[in-house]
Order: structure tokens, then C-alpha cells, then sequence
């Protein structure tokens, strides 16, 4: 026994204290990393009047048609909403050519808020920031809390804020969980689903009807999942299969708990495709109105083709895109699935559980890396980064804390994260949509945009400067949850790791050179940027950008585009 009145006891005492405090830490850092996330989804709109994306646009206006006319059909709500090419044509009607999930589970949200708000007239609507925020955002927050407690329960738990802050500031699911988009809604329902299969495991040793709820459950999102972004249904299927590999017991009945979850919703879209298209298996992809995006729905296997190796090194290393150079700190999945799959070398319950576990993460990280590779599409169009990849995000960062094992490799880490999240601060200050021929458009775009007062829309600007202090503060806490996530990785390892000021500067530096010294656009860029400027910032009623932009065309070919530019987005 170690007496209170020795010097091992004193010590004894002052690490535990030590050991209490980092455990009280980790839930603040969470804590904060979420406070951080709330702030720049619900203080920010999302929308940007009088523009309003076309893949938003059409999702509200079904949930609109659906509720106020009675009907999916929009012909009624476009001359109200606004008119885009996000559509499909059937039986002479006119439907979103989005799949339906979001918009099902959006639907009696909608209907509550009508009891007390009036239908919207416009896309920038605040019932629809409210529907938005009632449903993308509050399920993705649901998602990063319950990937804290499962990061905090696993092998190094004191790297689980860092991780959640990586996820949630340093990805695009910062800004497409502030956006009627199914991405991060969807990445979300997926992971939920795994988590709901492992509560399932836990509840093996109580057994009881708990254990079949919970594997229903996470059928019915992996389910929801599949029929809000169709490319994810390999992995619905992929969980399927882990949520019969867990325990080696009831093995069929943990299959069709699964799949009777999962029956809900299928059921939902066969009768929504039957009523709509004319027949269960038919989806409205197959109905695309839009004359490009119909051929390339016609085209391959509904529109994908055999994995390309130039689409993956974008994907990868794009300057528009890339997730190795917005999302460095996603490297870090690599060695840890490797480090991950040798832990559960053993033959009990729980060492299958674990290699079924990684296998499930790497399995769907892989497989729908290269069935994306096979989409001719894949920058997707005027878009924050690599949005088509943002469904299976959590499954590379359960793979991460095993590779987190010393002080270098978390300092290393902890610079990635400071370096992705402050990117995508940037790329969510202002106008967050760009072309893949607007490169490193943090330095190129954001930077341009805000050194002329645009800032993103938010909930303060009926005040005098209130969009950037929107932005202050949630600049700000983002900088106290990554500094509280960092203090939290150090952990209660011996060895001292990079100083915090060290780390911070690893990864600032990189972004505050691309920003000091942006490549300069070519002119396609430079028109781009002064034409968005100038038609949805309302900063340049005159279009001066614009004109100083299309006066120094110098071949015939840009003078042509100038000319289309200022037709489209000159002065009205």
C-alpha cells in the first residue's frame, strides 16, 4: 500500500490529479469543438440571395410542393422559388431529381413549422434556414457526438477531440452541414448506423428486445442513408454484413433485424419512384430533364463507368479539390488501419468485433473511393471542396487514433488538423462555391471576396459589421476547441511532445503563405470571380470587377467569353 505521508504517495496523489484533469479535458475540448461547429451552422445561413443552389433549391422545393400542394411535383413552387436544371420530367410534371430521402425526413419538420411560419417566397426563406438547421445540422451534431464518446472509449482516448475537431472544422462537412445538400447528412446516417450496430454487440451480454431495436435502427439509417445519396448503397450493404459479423451468436436474426430497419425506408422510395416515375424501379435520375446531365445519366452504369486513375489523382491532389492538400490530416487513416487490423489479431468475441470493424471502414473508405473514380463528374460542378466523397468521412477518422502513438506523431497530427481546419474557415467566410478552374481558391477566392467585404450571410447582419463578427466568433471558437483538443492529445506520455506554438505555426505558415502569395487566376478565373462578385454580393451594383476584368480580354476566344459573362451577370 502507498502511504499518503511518502514521497510515492505525494506522487501518487499529483498524477492522479494529473490523470483527472486530462479526463476532464476530453469532454471540454468536445465540448467546444461542437459549440465551434453550432456557431458556424446556425449563425451562417447558408444561402446567398438572390442566388440559390440549384441542388438545395430543388430538395425545398419538393419538401415544399409535398406539404402546401399536396403533391411532389414542382411546377407550382418554381415560379415561387426560383427556377434551376436540378430536375426531372414525368407524365408531363416536373419533380427534383434529387433522391428523396433528405426531403421525406425534412417533410414533418416542415409541417410543424408551417403551424407557426408562412410559406416561403423566396430560397432565403428563414423557415428553410430552419428546416435546414432542425435537420442536416442536428443530425451531423449528433454524429460528431457520438463519434467523440466512441473515439473516447477507444485505444488512445485523449486524441478523440482532436479527431472530432479535425472532422467537423477541417473537412467540408463544416460547411455542407450548414446546407440543404445530402453529403454530410448522409455521412452522418451512415456512421450512426455503425454506432447502433456496436450498441447492438454491448447489448448482446444483457440480451433482450434492446439488442434486435438497435440493429433495426441501424438499418432503417443505413437504409435512409441509401435512398438520400444512391452511391452510398454498396455501403448500406457493406453494414449489412458487419452487423451480422460481430458476436457468434443469432446470426440470422441480427440479418433481418437489420434488413427490417432498412425496409422502411426502401419501402418509402419504391412508393415515392411508383407514384412519381411511373414504377418502383425507376429513379428520378432516370428522368433528368437537364439535356447534359441526361446523357450522362444514360451513360455506363447510371452515369459511372470503370474507375479512373486521372479522376483519383484529383480527387487526391487537385488544386480545386484535392483532399490530400485541403484534408491533409486524413493521411493518417493509412498507417492506421494497418496498426488498427493487426490489434484485433486475437480469436474472442471482442477481437473478431475489431477486425470487423476496420474491415467495415476500410472496406467502404476504398470501395467508394473507386466507384466515385468511375463518375466522369466528379469535381461536381461550382462546389467546397470534394463534396462526392463526403459520405463515408467518419469511417477513415475511426482508423486514425491508432496511429496516433507518440508525442511526434500527434504533434504531426495536431499541425494537419490547425492547417485543414483554418482552410476551410476561410473557404466557409465568404462565397463557398467554386469551380475546379478557380485552384486553391482559399487564397484565389475567399481572400479576394473578403479583402472586398463580402463575408458569408449570417443571423448578424442587421447589424452594423455583424457578418464579420459572425465570423470572429467562430473563428474564435474554433481556435479555443483546436488549442483544448491539442492540450488533450499531449495525453500522459513521458516524453514531451512539440510545443503547442510550434504545432500551431507547422500549420498555419503553409496557408498564410498560399494567402500572401496567391497564384494569380488566368482569365476564365479572374471572369468567374468578378462575375460572381458583382451579381450576388451586392457590392458592385456597377460591375466595375467585371468590366476591368472583360476589358483586358486579349484573344478573340476571351473577348467571346467576356461578352457571355456580361450578358449573364451584367448590370440589370
Amino acid at each position: 500500500m502507498v502511504g499518503f505521508g511518502t514521497g510515492e504517495g505525494v506522487a501518487a496523489v499529483v498524477s492522479g490529479e494529473a490523470e483527472g484533469e486530462r479526463a476532464r479535458g476530453i469532454p471540454r475540448a468536445v465540448g467546444w469543438t461542437l459549440a465551434a461547429f453550432a456557431a458556424a451552422s446556425v449563425l451562417f445561413s447558408g444561402a446567398f440571395p438572390p442566388f440559390a443552389n440549384p441542388n438545395e433549391l430543388s430538395r425545398y422545393e419538393a419538401v415544399v410542393a409535398a406539404w402546401d400542394r399536396g403533391t411532389f411535383a414542382i411546377d407550382e413552387v418554381i415560379p415561387v422559388l426560383g427556377d434551376h436544371e436540378d430536375k426531372s420530367l414525368s407524365g408531363g410534371k416536373t419533380y427534383s431529381n434529387k433522391a428523396p430521402g433528405l426531403a421525406f425526413a425534412a417533410l414533418p419538420v416542415y409541417a410543424l413549422l408551417r403551424i407557426a411560419l408562412p410559406a416561403p417566397q423566396s430560397a432565403a426563406a428563414p423557415i428553410l434556414w430552419i428546416l435546414r438547421v432542425l435537420t442536416v445540422t442536428l443530425v451531423c451534431a449528433i454524429a460528431l457526438a457520438r463519434l467523440a464518446r466512441r473515439l473516447a472509449a477507444g485505444p488512445r482516448p485523449e486524441t478523440a477531440p482532436l479527431i472530432v475537431a479535425a472532422v467537423a472544422l477541417g473537412t467540408p462537412y463544416l460547411f455542407f452541414a450548414r446546407s440543404f445538400f445530402a453529403h454530410a447528412w448522409t455521412a452522418a446516417l451512415l456512421f450512426l448506423s455503425w454506432d447502433a450496430i456496436l450498441a447492438s454487440e454491448n447489448g448482446c451480454r444483457r440480451r433482450g428486445a434492446g439488442l434486435f431495436a438497435a440493429l433495426a435502427l441501424a438499418g432503417f439509417l443505413a437504409g435512409w442513408a441509401a435512398i438520400s445519396e444512391y452511391t452510398v448503397a454498396p455501403v448500406a450493404g457493406l453494414l449489412a454484413l458487419r452487423a451480422v459479423l460481430g458476436p457468434q451468436r443469432r446470426r440470422i436474426a441480427r440479418l433481418l433485424a437489420f434488413v427490417a430497419g432498412a425496409a422502411i425506408p426502401l419501402a418509402k422510395l419504391a412508393f415515392y419512384d411508383a407514384m412519381c416515375f411511373g414504377s418502383p424501379w425507376v429513379l428520378s435520375s432516370a428522368r433528368e430533364a437537364y439535356p447534359s446531365y441526361s446523357r450522362l445519366a444514360g451513360s455506363g452504369l447510371f452515369g459511372f463507368g470503370l474507375p479512373s486513375p486521372s479522376v483519383a489523382l484529383d480527387y487526391l491532389f487537385h488544386p480545386a479539390r484535392g483532399i490530400v492538400l485541403f484534408s491533409p490530416f486524413l493521411l493518417f487513416a493509412i498507417p492506421g488501419f494497418v496498426r488498427w487490423w493487426k490489434s484485433g489479431g486475437g480469436d474472442g468475441d471482442g477481437e473478431r468485433a475489431t477486425r470487423a470493424d476496420c474491415g467495415l471502414a476500410l472496406a467502404a473508405t476504398v470501395l467508394f473511393f473507386v466507384l466515385m473514380c468511375g463518375y466522369p463528374n466528379w469535381h461536381g460542378g461550382w462546389s467546397l471542396g470534394n463534396r462526392y466523397l463526403l459520405p463515408v468521412l467518419f469511417f477513415p477518422a475511426l482508423a486514425i487514433p491508432y496511429a496516433l502513438d507518440s508525442p511526434r506523431s500527434r504533434g504531426f497530427f495536431g499541425a494537419a488538423v490547425v492547417l485543414s481546419a483554418a482552410t476551410h474557415l476561410l473557404l466557409t467566410a465568404s462565397w463557398p462555391y467554386f469551380p475546379d478552374n478557380v485552384p486553391w481558391p482559399a487564397a484565389t477566392g475567399s481572400r479576394w471576396f473578403l479583402e472586398r467585404g463580402w463575408t458569408a450571410p449570417s443571423l448578424l447582419d442587421a447589424f452594423p459589421g455583424g457578418g464579420w463578427a459572425a465570423l470572429a466568433m467562430t473563428c474564435a471558437a474554433a481556435a479555443v476547441a483546436v488549442t483544448l483538443a491539442l492540450r488533450a492529445a499531449e495525453g500522459s506520455s513521458p516524453a514531451p511532445g512539440p510545443p503547442l506554438v510550434v504545432v500551431a505555426l507547422l500549420g498555419l505558415v503553409p496557408l498564410l503563405a498560399l494567402v500572401v502569395s496567391a497564384p494569380e487566376l488566368d482569365f476564365g478565373g479572374r471572369l468567374w470571380r468578378a462575375s460572381v462578385f458583382g451579381a450576388y454580393s451586392g457590392r458592385d451594383p456597377e460591375r466595375r470587377e467585371l468590366r476591368a476584368v472583360a476589358e483586358s480580354a486579349a484573344t478573340p476566344q476571351q473577348q467571346r467569353m467576356a461578352i457571355g459573362a456580361w450578358r449573364a451577370y451584367g448590370p440589370r
